[in-house]
This record gives structure tokens, C-alpha cells and sequence, in this order.
């Protein structure tokens, strides 16, 4: 519920900081038109209700004189990317066909398989406070994908018009404008060629992107270490009780009987925890022999000081013979041998104890669980609780420091290239499908008027260009939509 109530705060504000700017450019416009207008016109500003629009011709100089003088190494570049993105129309619909597929069988099947594409929408299934890697990741794949439109048109002796950066609510894009005239004027394999260049530069830095996530570790190797755990960078809403409790800068290497090499093992680990085989210890019988048991299941309810580091364990030989221990929970985990669910897990000389958890509501009892997870250099830590908490309250890191210096920039570097690596790719898929308003409308045409060459044909282009221009737009439509009902309906 906070997490909606945190959504729905952000983009209130957002809309409310769009209708303020919009109110005031009209209120200038009216009442200082002139001195308004001539700022608005040096700036080549343009301010509409949720979006604000940015254009210069201060590059277009810069961008041809640099592109002149390498036009041959572009033109075989572009050329070369044309047939690379023209080879990835095919693929891309069959992955928007069996994206849909999976969707309309979540929907009615009330499954949750996870598809290859989904709309990313913060909030929902991107975190809020990734919402700066959103917007910096989006611009940066925008500007990559227009200069690819742009060098190329340089390359084919097209003069830029403009460049601009747009702005719809939060949302940030890029965009060059091209003389339609000068553009269509040229042969259909020099238009392609220009269609595929944006595409083409997204499916470049996309393969840069995914170049660098895995290289990184061995860049880092002098100063990170990795495969041997993760380390803790931050205790979000979690509040430590002392030296037996998360600490930032942990390196935490084992959950329970799981071994922790790195952040998907981690939650891995997290989720066995919910594995009957992992909920018991293994005590020597000499060591039991020292308490007194009895039958009932609350048994160090009575005391305050033992409720603090005492915990109620249950042991059974078989479904006559229960015994309660109310022992030290650090103690009985330091001394364990093994994990196990029953007896039969155990040595001969051994019981298995397993912990009796009581929640305030019964029915959240059977998700409780004593966790133990294990910290290089320091005591285990012992949390009683749910796994998903220690998943959304311990943030972890899979760079562990060599030296005194922590793995937060390397983190913010990791996520920044994921969603590069994620967005560019996903940009270069959807603008390659011939759909309205995307390079692969442009694409299509540019594509029959090469395959069908010559007026006799002109019918049968057509049809084609319409056939998949409705498939490409339909698949399109029909991901979106199911993409945003899967998200809501979660």
C-alpha cells in the first residue's frame, strides 16, 4: 500500500509541475508576449500541456563537417548495419508473437511466467529509486539511435535541419529533423540505409553495454572480488540491533545450507529457505541431556530476558514422542552438525531440533522462519521473519572489496549498463517491426519498393507494405496492452 501511495505521490507531482509550467507559459504569452516570445525564440523553446520540446542547428555544422571527411568508412559502416537490421525484422516478430502468446496465457491461465519483453514502468516493476537510471538510460539510447539517423543523412549528402530533445512528462527522447523532400529524393537502398541507421547504432551500444557487465569483474579484479559472496551496501528500512545483526560492509557467503557466490545465488538461498530440508539442526544428544523438556510448544514463553536469545525447539523421534527444548538459538546453531527436516537426517548419536516460531496473526506462522546466515569475519547472523523482507531491506553487492574501497560506484556503473544493455536492445527490436511511427514503417517501404522494382508491381507493393504494416502495428498493440494489464493486474 505505501508503495502505491509512493507511485502515485511522484507522478501526481510530475503532472502537477507540467500544468504549473504549461499556466505560466500561457500567462506570459498573454501578458508579455514580445520579451516571452523572443526568449522562447533564441532558446527554440516549445512548451505543450505534459511536454516540453528543445531544438538547435548548433551541431549541424559540427556533425557534417566531421562525417565529410570519413564519408566512405560510413557509408560502408551504414551499409553494412542495413543488412544486419534488415536480418533482425524476422526475429523480432516472431519474439512479439511469442511474447503475446505468453501474455494472453498468464491472463487466462492467472500464471505469472515472466516474458522476454514487458513495458517498463516505474513503480510497478522498475523501483522507484531507479527512476534516475530510467531517465538517463532512455536519454542516452534516444541521442545514440537520432545521431545514427543523422550521420547517416550526412553520409548520403542530406543536410540536418535540427536536433532536439523532448521531454513528455518524465519521459525524456531525442530526435533529428530531415527534409522529407531531400530524403525521398534519393534511391530506395540509400533511404533504407538511413531508416536502418538508428536501429543499427542501438544494437551497437547494446552489444557494448552487455560487452562491459561482463568484462567489469575482470577490469576490477585488482580492487574486487567476486564468486565469493556479496557484500551489503545498504539496510533499507532495516534496523540493526548490534554485532549479531547486518552490517554494512558484511559479506555474507552462506544462507542456512546454501552457498552464497553472488547476488542471484543470494536470492536463491533466500528462497530455499522455504525448503522443509533446511528448517532443522542437528544436536548431539549429550547436549540435549543437559536441559529439561517438556510438552508444550510454548515453552520459553514465561521469561522476557530468555525470549530474547532463547527460542523454542521441537524434537520428535516419531509422531508419539515430542519434546520441547527452550534453548540459545546462537548456541544450538554454532553447535549443529548438519541441517535436516527429520531424525533420520541426523548421525545416531544426534537429534534433530527445529524451531517452533509463533507470529502475532496465526496465519502468518507458516511463513516465518529462523534463518541463519552466515558472515565472513564476523557471528552468523540469526533473523526470525520472513525470507522477502531480508530480499527488499538488505541491499547487496556481488563486488567484494580487495581494500578499504566500498562497491557503490561500481553498482551504480553494473545498473547503469544493464539498462543500457536492456533498453537499447528493446528499442532496436521494436523500431525494426513494421509498425506505425517507428523506423520499421519507414523500413517496409524503402524494403518492396527494392523487392518489387518497376510499375508493374506497384499492386502487389502495396499490399505487401499494408499486409505487414498491420501485422507489425496489431503485434505491437497487442504486447502493450497486454503487457500493462499483466503489470496492473499484479
Amino acid at each position: 500500500m505505501l508503495e502505491i501511495m509512493e507511485v502515485i505521490s511522484v507522478f501526481g507531482s510530475i503532472i502537477l509541475i507540467h500544468i504549473f509550467i504549461y499556466c505560466l507559459d500561457r500567462y506570459l504569452k498573454r501578458n508579455n508576449s514580445q520579451r516571452y516570445g523572443n526568449v522562447l525564440a533564441v532558446t527554440h523553446i516549445q512548451i505543450d500541456l505534459a511536454s516540453v520540446r528543445w531544438t538547435t542547428s548548433l551541431f549541424n555544422k559540427i556533425i557534417s563537417s566531421w562525417v565529410i571527411d570519413r564519408k566512405k568508412i560510413f557509408c560502408r559502416w551504414y551499409g553494412f548495419g542495413t543488412i544486419i537490421t534488415v536480418l533482425l525484422c524476422i526475429p523480432s516478430l516472431i519474439l512479439l508473437a511469442g511474447t503475446a502468446v505468453v501474455s494472453f496465457e498468464n491472463i487466462r491461465n492467472h500464471r505469472n511466467d515472466e516474458a522476454i519483453l514487458q513495458p517498463a514502468v516505474p513503480g510497478v516493476n522498475l523501483p522507484l529509486s531507479d527512476l534516475p537510471y530510467y531517465i538517463l538510460t532512455l536519454l542516452t539510447c534516444t541521442v545514440v539511435h537520432e545521431i545514427g539517423h543523422a550521420v547517416a543523412a550526412v553520409s548520403e549528402q542530406i543536410p540536418l535541419v535540427s536536433f532536439g530533445i523532448f521531454i513528455w512528462l518524465f519521459i525524456p527522447a531525442a530526435f533529428v529533423e530531415l527534409s522529407t523532400n531531400d530524403v525521398t529524393s534519393l534511391s530506395s537502398w540509400q533511404q533504407l540505409k538511413i531508416y536502418c541507421a538508428g536501429v543499427w547504432h542501438n544494437i551497437i551500444l547494446s552489444a557494448i553495454a552487455l560487452a562491459s557487465l561482463t568484462l567489469l569483474p575482470i577490469f576490477l579484479m585488482p580492487l574486487f572480488q567476486t564468486g565469493v559472496g556479496v557484500y551489503v551496501l545498504n539496510l533499507d528500512m532495516y534496523s540493526a540491533s548490534g554485532h549479531h545483526d547486518f552490517q554494512i560492509g558484511d559479506q555474507l557467503i552462506a544462507v542456512n545450507d546454501c552457498h552464497v557466490t553472488e547476488g542471484k545465488s543470494w536470492e536463491r538461498c533466500l528462497t530455499a529457505t522455504f525448503h522443509p530440508r533446511s528448517s532443522g539442526f542437528c544436536v548431539n544428544n549429550a547436549y540435549l541431556s543437559r536441559f529439561t523438556a517438556n510438552d508444550q510448544s510454548a515453552c520459553c514463553s514465561d521469561s522476557d530476558e530468555l525470549s530474547q536469545s532463547h527460542l523454542c525447539f521441537l524434537s520428535s523421534y516419531d509422531s508419539i514422542s515430542r519434546k520441547h527444548y527452550c534453548v540459545r538459538a546462537r548456541e544450538v546453531s554454532e553447535l549443529s552438525s548438519a541441517w535436516c527436516s527429520s531424525h533420520t537426517d541426523c548421525p545416531p548419536s544426534q537429534s534433530c531440533l527445529k524451531p517452533i516460531l509463533h507470529s502475532a496473526l496465526e496465519n502468518e506462522t507458516v511463513s516465518l522462519r529462523l534463518i541463519v546466515i552466515q558472515r565472513k569475519s564476523a557471528p552468523s547472523v540469526l533473523y526470525i521473519g520472513e525470507p522477502k523482507e531480508i530480499h527488499q531491506s538488505v541491499s547487496v553487492s556481488n563486488y567484494v572489496p580487495r581494500i578499504f574501497i566500498g562497491p557503490q560506484f561500481i553498482n551504480v556503473i553494473e545498473q547503469l549498463l544493464w539498462y543500457m544493455f536492456s533498453f537499447s536492445a528493446g528499442l532496436a527490436i521494436l523500431n525494426v517491426v513494421p509498425c506505425i511511427c517507428m523506423d520499421g514503417y519507414h523500413m517496409v517501404g524503402a524494403l518492396t519498393q527494392i523487392v518489387f522494382e518497376g510499375g508493374e508491381n506497384a499492386s502487389i507493393k502495396r499490399q505487401t507494405q499494408c499486409v505487414l504494416i498491420f501485422m507489425g502495428t496489431s503485434l505491437v498493440i497487442i504486447n502493450i496492452a497486454f503487457g500493462l494489464f499483466t503489470l496492473l493486474s499484479q
